[in-house]
């Protein structure tokens, strides 16, 4: 049974890691005034004991072995102290889907704003996700939140991103299913160059990949360019021209001619000419008189 003074989900999510502390702490120190006071429960924790060794003996215990299975029983130290736990447990999990939820609401909220519609705070919104995010990955355990952060920084990579007025009416949350679509891994979307789709040239989508030794790079992979279409604004694959292939060094050299067959024709050729006229007879140069 829960007492009375338990913190609402809105105080859990203004709170820190150490106010969990000091608020597990103190439902600990109720409990001992409650129905789930350490008395009590050492008391269910005996009889349980009891039973359990009848059963297993299947006859019902001596008063040494009653007593046996009194000093066996955890004490009331070790009652408070897994008290303690468990209330500092369930408050942690509150805690964290509190955050986790406020988190996602508000990247729902951002995705949603037009490109032309940034209000004059954005700056101040995306830096309290940041640390909303940053607050819940520093400690032993935390939860990971690497979706949430890589879309934050595509937000904001968006957001800080020229446009052109056409493009104005887009949110971030529309260009980034654009951009699945297309086969971008969500992972990826942080590494697009958002200045050139927004606009409107023909930009290369890349993934962020491995090589399988752990090597990370970014692999090239669709052109697209943000246009038009007739089911609204899409990514359109553009045609990439083939690429120009030059001859190998093994090809270039079986169709050049070989040396002994050019000299040979090269001989036939000068034994097959007649001689000009006037071949042998020296030119008479003019004399200068």
């Amino acid at each position: 049974m829960e007492t009375t003074g338990t913190p609402t989900p809105e105080e859990l999510l203004d709170a820190g890691r150490r106010t969990i502390d000091r608020k597990a702490l103190q439902k600990t120190i109720k409990d001992i005034f409650s129905y789930r006071n350490p008395l009590r429960q050492f008391m269910e924790n005996y009889r349980f004991n009891v039973i359990r060794w009848s059963a297993t003996n299947l006859r019902k215990p001596s008063l040494w072995k009653r007593a046996g299975l009194f000093f066996n029983t955890g004490g009331i130290p070790g009652i408070l102290r897994e008290n303690f736990r468990q209330n500092r447990a369930d408050l942690l999990a509150r805690w964290e889907r509190g955050v986790i939820g406020d988190i996602n609401r508000s990247l729902i909220r951002l995705g949603s704003i037009p490109l032309s519609s940034k209000p004059r705070d954005l700056s101040r919104q995306l830096k309290d996700i940041s640390r909303k995010i940053y607050r819940m990955t520093t400690y032993d355990r935390c939860p990971s939140l690497l979706q949430e952060s890589l879309l934050l920084s595509t937000y904001e990579y968006i957001f800080a991103s020229p446009h052109e007025r056409k493009f104005g009416k887009l949110c971030p949350d529309e260009i980034c299913g654009m951009l699945l679509r297309n086969g971008v891994p969500q992972e990826s979307l942080c590494y697009q160059n958002y200045e050139s789709i927004l606009a409107g040239r023909e930009t290369v989508l890349y993934e962020f990949t491995s090589d399988g030794k752990a090597t990370l790079y970014l692999k090239p992979m669709d052109h697209v360019r943000l246009e038009m279409t007739s089911k609204g604004y899409d990514m359109v694959p553009m045609g990439i021209p083939p690429a120009r292939t030059l001859p190998s060094p093994a090809e270039s050299m079986g169709n050049m001619p070989q040396l002994s067959e050019k000299i040979g024709k090269t001989k036939k050729a000068r034994s097959g000419e007649k001689p000009a006229k006037g071949a042998g007879k020296s030119k008479k140069r003019p004399q200068i008189g």
